[in-house]
């Protein structure tokens, strides 16, 4: 698919590995040309995001019967009929792409997450965070599956830290489905698609999920390879 194939009014998903942090931004494409699109300002308490030269910037967007990643591409910040946008460059056609793909691993821990309330005070929004308890059901690196008590409505940001061989693994994310659950000790099952992670989420999972392989092969040795 070619950028310039993209209609303008769908969702473009933003994708930024920096520093150690992997970041998720969705915004509304405005406009395009041959080798680019512009998208709705990414910003937060009234600020632009800015993407710095070390960046690794990739975009995905859902067509109508599959989805579409473009990546390693140029990012900043443009003007479009007087409006400032931001603005993603690529020559490069997208390829298909399977959000699918990313691994889930089964969890099944007891945490302390944070539920981050936004508050109107005299000197703007600000952010409150409110603790409850969770089962981590399951991870990936897009994202986790969560029980609780807490009632949570969809577009809720919520937070956690796990304790790995890695080191302390912090996420952050949305809340984006909700369903009720009869069987388990929570009411409340919920997926969280991330917004921020470590990096080295993605480490962790690859060793967890090999492990757990090696234990259901009786303890051999797996050698997982990369496709």
């Amino acid at each position: 698919m070619q950028i310039k194939e993209m209609l303008v009014g769908k969702m473009l998903e933003v994708l930024v590995d920096r520093e150690g942090y992997h970041y998720r931004f969705v915004s509304k494409v405005e406009g395009t040309t041959d080798n680019s699109v512009a998208v709705s300002l990414i910003a937060a308490k009234g600020r632009a995001f800015r993407f710095e030269d070390t960046d690794d910037v990739s975009i995905v967007y859902r067509g109508a019967e599959r989805m579409w990643k473009w990546d390693h591409v140029k990012a900043g910040i443009a003007r479009l009929d007087g409006i400032t946008v931001h603005a993603f460059y690529s020559k490069n056609p997208g390829q298909v792409y399977n959000r699918r793909e990313s691994f889930r691993v089964q969890i099944g821990e007891s945490l302390l997450m944070n539920k981050i309330i936004e508050l109107e005070t005299e000197e703007g929004l600000e952010e409150k965070e409110v603790r409850f308890e969770a089962l981590l059901a399951d991870l990936s690196i897009n994202g986790a599956g969560i029980y609780t008590n807490e009632d949570l409505e969809i577009g809720t940001t919520i937070s956690f830290d796990m304790p790995t061989n890695v080191g302390i693994l912090s996420c952050k994310g949305t809340i984006v489905r909700r369903s009720d659950v009869y069987d388990k000790p929570f009411r409340n099952f919920y997926g969280c698609d991330f917004i921020v992670v470590r990096k080295e989420l993605e480490r962790y999972l690859f060793e967890r999920q090999r492990l757990m392989l090696q234990k259901e092969r009786g303890g051999e040795n797996i050698r997982l390879r990369n496709k």
